[in-house]
């Protein structure tokens, strides 16, 4: 990589900071480069990039942005680069400081858009690029194809199965609307008895097991590192639902949509964005179970109206949802950044308390020179990195007590850099301390889900 030249004048130089290159916004940002000339991207998550500027100095200065794709952000980097920064949603905890700050913000729904234009923040420091889907990897199914995935996942093939997709560690605060799931899918069952459950993502093997307890086939789908191996889960659903509180995407709506799965959806980030109720899914309000029973029986009924409905959300997703729309709205975006930041003078950064403190920081810290670009991009740097990305998965995974993921993940770890003994010493912590990731907080939140409303009452 050379540095010599204008990003007019050649592709924009990006690094991408994820919180997990194994989740949704790792593969958002995998794909929103993955076939875009004008960008020349890097992507790590936080932890990763942490651990190599402790272990190798200071990071590089060769790109020409900087995209936190996740809400916190590291200080070391305002003030010299220009900033994106990124709002999938809004909880009580976020904290809205970097959001100010940066040279240009992104959402990903015009319900968040909206938001930033309501808390003050310019329209010209402003993006919306969506989340994309794969429509050649995410496409209906073949009868068969649907049969097999059905026996494979030990799904009765005369069943007419609902779908559910999340991380169990995204249900803070019941944010995911598992409590309504439930009601919901009780409800339905006592008037639809051939119903039977798929739940794909992590962690959710309690869930399961409270859903068969009630009498109610289900299989909870393994993780899998690989959006082919999640697209064939789409294949044995008949509906979708999305009863959450909170969203920016959800990605697997658009993916269930792409799959010609007929979506029902609480009034949620993208969901307001794609769906025209009652022509391509339905959207029904908050914390209502009724409502998902009642189109849900209309689906189940109406075999009909399942296929229009699912055909329409499809042409919609190929209609607006591709990939290739998604890069180039990501590329004026960065253009938009570094025209801010260009803009700005020296003074408007040493304004801001958060650069004068991480000025001070430098001053007493090391006096080490930053990575050059060769040192960065050295075989020895790269692998390094590679493995604080495993064993980020790996924690993850253990988290959710994904043991068959969490190995495969230190594995990979391992045979990257095999002779360093701080990641083997890192593998050991991660799955001794495996009980202890999860706050009580969450813990509360887990197993409030399994309890009846008698019981929560």
């Amino acid at each position: 990589m050379k540095t010599d030249r204008s990003p007019d004048l050649r592709p924009i130089r990006v690094l991408i900071i994820v919180d997990s290159l194994h989740w949704v916004i790792g593969n958002f940002a995998h794909q929103i480069t993955k076939n875009n000339p004008e960008l020349e991207a890097i992507t790590c998550s936080q932890l990763a990039l942490r651990k190599t500027i402790k272990r190798f100095g200071p990071f590089p200065t060769c790109f020409d942005v900087v995209h936190f794709l996740r809400t916190k952000t590291i200080p070391e980097f305002w003030g010299n680069f220009p900033i994106v920064t990124t709002l999938h949603h809004l909880e009580p905890a976020t904290d809205l400081t970097p959001f100010y700050q940066s040279d240009a913000v992104m959402t990903v729904s015009s319900q968040w858009q909206q938001h930033l234009t309501q808390i003050g923040i310019p329209e010209n420091h402003q993006g919306l690029v969506p989340f994309g889907v794969d429509t050649k990897t995410f496409h209906p199914p073949k009868n068969e194809t649907r049969l097999k995935i059905r026996q494979t996942l030990r799904l009765p093939k005369d069943a007419f199965v609902l779908g559910f997709s999340s991380r169990r560690i995204s249900n803070m605060n019941d944010r995911k609307g598992v409590i309504c799931f439930l009601q919901a899918l009780k409800s339905l069952h006592q008037q639809l008895p051939n119903l039977a459950t798929l739940i794909v993502g992590p962690g959710w093997q309690e869930l399961s097991k409270k859903i068969r307890q009630q009498g109610i086939p289900c299989t909870q789908a393994p993780y899998e590192v690989t959006h082919e191996q999640v697209a064939k889960f789409y294949s044995a659903m008949d509906m979708f639902w999305v009863t959450s509180r909170v969203e920016g995407g959800p990605v697997p709506l658009l993916e269930a949509m792409a799959s010609s799965i007929p979506c029902i959806s609480t009034p949620v980030g993208a969901a307001l964005d794609l769906i025209h109720d009652s022509k391509n899914g339905f959207i029904v309000a908050f914390d209502s179970p009724e409502l998902f029973v009642n189109r849900s029986l209309q689906l189940a009924q109406d075999e009909a109206l399942r296929s229009a409905i699912g055909n329409e959300a499809r042409k919609t997703i190929v209609q607006k949802r591709q990939w290739s729309h998604v890069g180039r709205e990501l590329q004026e975006l960065y253009r938009l950044a570094i025209n801010n930041f260009h803009s700005r003078t020296k003074d408007d950064y040493t304004k801001d308390e958060s650069c004068k403190k991480t000025q001070r920081k430098r001053q007493k810290g090391s006096k080490q020179e930053p990575m050059t670009e060769d040192v960065f991009f050295s075989r020895k740097v790269q692998r390094w990195m590679y493995a604080c990305e495993q064993i980020n998965g790996l924690r993850l995974m253990a988290e959710m007590k994904e043991w068959k993921a969490a190995f495969q993940y230190g594995l990979r770890a391992l045979r990257a850099t095999p002779f360093d003994p701080s990641l083997w010493k890192e593998i050991i912590s991660a799955l001794l301390k495996r009980n202890k990731t999860c706050t009580p907080q969450t813990k509360h939140d887990e197993a409030s889900i399994l309890l009846t409303p008698e019981q929560r009452l």
